[in-house]
């Protein structure tokens, strides 16, 4: 699906899909900020993606592609290119903060383990999970980002196998009531169409 459009706000590039708005922090993501001289320069509309490292602006349709076209080839950066096909960071981060505000500090844990006890603090919170959920781009690698163990982990694997498969009777068994069905299984199905159990 193509993006709308890309809008640069500071370091952060937003970018709008017909169904959602995705803010990637490319600082966060490379770990600099682009040269200012050229971050300042507005890319034209046919070469909307600028570049972080050099400030080069490529088309949109380089982002991705398998090739590198920035100098620093950030444009094939495995994150930047899992995070465009994920729900963004912030309507993951306020999915979970709204299960835990409805249900208790230690509700997800019938998701993601013991670790997710008190408002996910042994994971590092509700914004880094969010994260690792976005940029990760297998469940093996969110795993290993959030430091699970194997049987939380393999615990997780067997409730997104269970949502692929259809099967909403898992998601019972765990302790998911049947008025949070339907919006814990799309949450669930968006990060299994994006490949996270591959």
């Amino acid at each position: 699906m193509a993006p709308k459009s890309w809008l640069w706000f500071g370091n952060v590039l937003f970018v709008s899909f017909p169904i959602a708005i995705l803010g990637i922090d490319l600082s966060r993501l490379y770990g600099h900020l682009p040269a200012v001289s050229k971050r300042n320069e507005a890319c034209h509309p046919y070469e909307p993606f600028k570049c972080p490292g050099d400030g080069n602006c490529i088309s949109i349709q380089y982002l991705c592609d398998g090739a590198p076209d920035c100098s620093d080839g950030y444009d094939e950066d495995m994150r930047l290119c899992t995070a465009a096909k994920r729900p963004p960071v912030e309507e993951t981060a306020s999915f979970l903060q709204s299960l835990l505000a409805s249900h208790g500090p230690n509700y997800l844990e019938k998701l993601f383990g013991s670790k997710a006890r008190d408002a996910l603090a042994p994971l590092g919170g509700v914004e880094k999970v969010a994260i690792a959920l976005s940029e990760s781009q297998t469940i093996e690698d969110f795993g290993a980002a959030l430091h699970l163990m194997r049987s939380d982990l393999e615990h997780l694997r067997s409730v997104f196998m269970a949502v692929e498969n259809g099967d909403l009777g898992m998601l019972k068994s765990i302790g998911i009531k049947d008025s949070e069905l339907g919006d814990v299984k799309f949450f669930l199905e968006k990060l299994v169409n994006t490949g996270f159990l591959d």
